[in-house]
């Protein structure tokens, strides 16, 4: 899903049900904020950790990103990485690939 605001600011939703890997997805972070961080408004989501039995909730603004641990997932819940981003003429296919190769 992409949505535009107007001719620059852009959103669009990654979502994905596989676990990520905790460090593919610090280095894939570390270098997608370092290329696109001037442009990279805003972003937060839930993350879905391999190994964790609790959501990660992410945030960030343009090169600054941080995390907190949610609550638990329960055995009813769809583990599900989702993440809003919003900012100026991302590369939404590039970002999204990125994300898939940290599960």
């Amino acid at each position: 899903m992409t949505h535009t605001h107007d001719d620059d600011v852009m959103s669009f939703v990654y979502r994905n049900t596989t676990p990520l890997d905790q460090e593919k997805l610090d280095a894939f972070f570390g270098t997608i904020v370092s290329i696109y961080g001037a442009s990279m408004l805003r972003y937060k989501g839930v993350l879905n950790i391999a190994g964790l039995d609790r959501r990660l909730v992410f945030h960030g603004v343009h090169m600054i990103f941080g995390a907190d641990f949610g609550k638990a997932w329960s055995p009813n819940d769809i583990r599900e990485t989702r993440i809003v981003f919003i900012g100026k003429q991302l590369p939404a296919d590039i970002i999204k690939a990125g994300l898939d190769g940290c599960a």
